[in-house]
């Protein structure tokens, strides 16, 4: 795995975790199915986060662009993003994910991830 390279001042944990769906848009370049899986959302920052998914990818061996669907508070958001390392626990595999929101979608999900905050839903790290 590698290391934690991270330059936000903090990350949103979710005090439960999130359930989502994300798609696999791509693999090495190669386009996949538009196929559904279930993931669950244990933090996100202004330009990455960390899911949780019943399969393994090979994130530091290969490209791979995903789409996530998913309700924090209000209103759905879709991004998009690129698994950078992954981790086995038990029978679930661990992703962290670069983000890549910008502009309106960007302001959005910091709406969002504040909201989260006043409803007590998360921890500030």
């Amino acid at each position: 795995m590698s290391n934690n390279q991270r330059k936000e001042p903090f990350r949103y944990t979710l005090k439960e975790p999130l359930a989502l769906e994300i798609y696999i848009l791509s693999v090495n370049g190669v386009p996949a199915p538009a196929k559904p899986i279930p993931a669950e959302l244990f933090d996100i920052s202004r330009s990455g986060c960390q899911i949780a998914l019943p399969l393994s990818l090979h994130a530091e061996s290969n490209d791979v662009r995903i789409r996530m669907s998913l309700t924090l508070v209000e209103d759905p958001i879709a991004l998009e993003g690129t698994l950078r390392w992954d981790k086995k626990q038990e029978s679930q595999w661990f992703y962290g994910v670069n983000l890549e929101t910008k502009g309106d979608d960007q302001e959005r999900l910091f709406k969002e991830m504040r909201m989260l905050a006043g409803q007590g839903r998360i921890i500030v790290k």
